[in-house]
């Protein structure tokens, strides 16, 4: 019975970038250097997830909210929040201008 040999990520690497110079399929080059076929896709598929997903980092996203209320002022909007206010147009859209505000006065 043969005995199989273990290979650590460095090795299943160099195997990855030799069939790949080789021009061979994976399953031709498998073949050839006597590999299970199953077993190399199973490791590229591994590596690559290891490789990739270490990439990334998971970000929670907190959802603010945000109460203000506004004052009529000749066409105009006077927001407040806190300790700081703001007069703006009224074509402006004022609970965007008060998470503007609130990101400011953090």
């Amino acid at each position: 019975m043969q005995q199989h040999q273990r290979r650590d990520v460095q090795d299943w690497l160099k195997l990855f970038e030799q069939q790949k110079q080789s021009g061979l399929t994976a399953v031709a080059f498998c073949r050839q250097q006597q590999i299970n076929v199953q077993t190399y896709y199973t490791r590229r598929r591994d590596i690559r997830l290891q490789r990739t997903s270490s990439k990334f980092v998971q970000v929670k996203r907190e959802v603010t909210k945000v109460e203000s209320y506004t004052e009529a002022m000749d066409g105009e909007l006077l927001l407040k929040l806190g300790n700081a206010q703001l007069t703006v147009p009224t074509t402006i859209n004022p609970h965007w201008v008060a998470t503007v505000i609130k990101a400011l006065a953090e």
